[in-house]
């Protein structure tokens, strides 16, 4: 079974082909400013060519940025009192510590609240009024509404509702107030230690969600009109090979006097957790091209007698050198300035072989 070479025996051949062409007219043959490869030696050569057209390629718009909490992702765990007392009541085992991972109704704290008790009493004296007047038309009305301010008190210190089902079945009232998280996270603040009296409104913690994360980033005044809403940002964590890739949610109306900056915020998916808030780092922000620049791949563009210049190919057999003006490279393309026009048909693959032809042109 014949098998086409690979690596250094493959360029043989092709160096072959190329040279056995030079020796037959038919194959390839040279004019003045152009050059002429019959089509069966452009395949085996592995010259390949595209139509240039507008609009193709992007921008990369370079700056830094801090990564920041979502401002909807953040909760404060405070101390909900049912009346206007001064204190709420007192701390008495605490379960979590600063920078622990915790879970949507995981139990934070334990305290010791007069209001919880009294809610629970109320509670119960709300379903045995009920029960006693289920016979009673004139007050029957009354203590579904009774029980249900009762059950509105024990909910908003925070009770969730197995404990009240607990609450109805055995009729005991507990000490002790769990305080629980409102959404799985981490604590990102811890303001208590055992033993301490709390105020009713107190912060006990703060708990941050860091599934998804915010990059505020600054781009000065001049990159602004290309940037739009939705347009991609791209982060590298540190010590990382991974490029996070997110988009622009904000771009802020208003310009740092100073640095002459906005700010424009991208938003990120950070599971597993990679990015944690404070960090610094690079930041691209990718602007597709629009209008009419054409673009180049950076490998189609040489540079002969101190000119840059591509090939352009014209029917199956044509190649013509062409002198361009090209702007910086952006992740493997360049924008074209001035030398081409679109529908073209321009060199992008083994260019060399065309260059080393018009090379032979001129020394011969």
């Amino acid at each position: 079974m014949n098998r086409w070479p690979s690596g250094g025996s493959r360029a043989i051949l092709l160096g072959v082909a190329l040279l056995g062409s030079l020796f037959f007219p038919a194959a390839l043959r040279a004019e003045d400013g152009e050059i002429r490869m019959a089509p069966d030696v452009i395949r085996t050569l592995g010259i390949a060519d595209e139509v240039l057209t507008p609009g193709r390629g992007h921008r990369i718009i370079r700056s830094n940025g801090e990564v920041a909490l979502i401002d909807d992702r953040v909760r404060y765990v405070t101390a909900r009192s049912i009346h206007r007392l001064s204190i709420f009541g007192y701390v008495h085992n605490i379960y979590v510590d600063t920078g622990d991972q915790v879970l949507a109704g995981q139990v934070l704290l334990t305290a010791f609240a007069p209001d919880y008790i009294e809610a629970q009493q109320e509670y119960l004296q709300a379903i045995r009024l009920e029960k006693i007047t289920e016979k009673s038309q004139r007050t029957h009305s009354l203590s579904p509404k009774i029980r249900e301010a009762a059950l509105a008190r024990l909910k908003n210190l925070g009770v969730v509702d197995r404990e009240i089902r607990r609450l109805e079945a055995t009729g005991v009232i507990r000490r002790y107030l769990k305080i629980r998280s409102p959404l799985t996270g981490y604590v990102l603040k811890k303001n208590v230690v055992d033993g301490q009296s709390i105020n009713s409104g107190d912060r006990l913690f703060v708990i941050g969600n860091l599934d998804w994360v915010r990059v505020n980033a600054r781009v000065y005044e001049q990159d602004l009109p290309s940037l739009s809403l939705g347009e991609e940002m791209r982060i590298r964590p540190p010590k990382s090979g991974n490029i996070l890739v997110g988009h622009i949610a904000y771009i802020s109306p208003l310009a740092d006097p100073r640095t002459r900056t906005v700010v424009v915020r991208g938003i990120f998916r950070n599971t597993p957790l990679s990015l944690r808030p404070g960090m610094y780092l690079p930041v691209r922000i990718v602007v597709p091209s629009r209008g009419t620049t054409l673009w180049l791949p950076k490998s189609a563009v040489f540079l002969s007698g101190g000119h840059r210049v591509v090939f352009v190919r014209e029917g199956t057999d044509r190649f013509l050198m062409r002198t361009v003006t090209v702007g910086a490279s952006e992740e493997g393309l360049v924008p074209v300035l001035s030398g081409l026009h679109p529908g073209e048909r321009i060199v992008i693959r083994n260019g060399f072989w065309v260059k080393a032809q018009f090379e032979r042109q001129k020394s011969s």
